[in-house]
């Protein structure tokens, strides 16, 4: 298993920006829902994340603490992530 991190608010994107990278992050803090507790996506998710940066031109998976990202093959192929969410109080 593979872990590693998400920032913990959607970025801005810059125009030539991959579309991967905000459909995760639009769904992982999706409005009105709760907050993210890990973000599992296939291994190809992964691999086009890891080369999407933020608005400062850092790459958006990494340190500083965020949200976990799991590596997870047995999703399915489409979307290809799942957003698991912090349980309610």
């Amino acid at each position: 298993m593979v872990t590693t991190t998400l920032p913990t608010r959607p970025l801005a994107p810059p125009p030539a920006r991959s579309r991967t990278g905000d459909d995760v992050l639009a769904v992982a803090w999706a409005p009105g829902a709760a907050p993210p507790r890990e973000v599992r996506v296939r291994p190809e998710v992964l691999e086009r994340l890891r080369t999407v940066p933020d608005a400062a031109g850092r790459p958006l998976l990494g340190d500083p603490a965020g949200v976990p990202v799991v590596v997870d093959p047995a999703l399915p192929r489409h979307p290809g992530f799942e957003v698991r969410r912090v349980p309610p109080r």
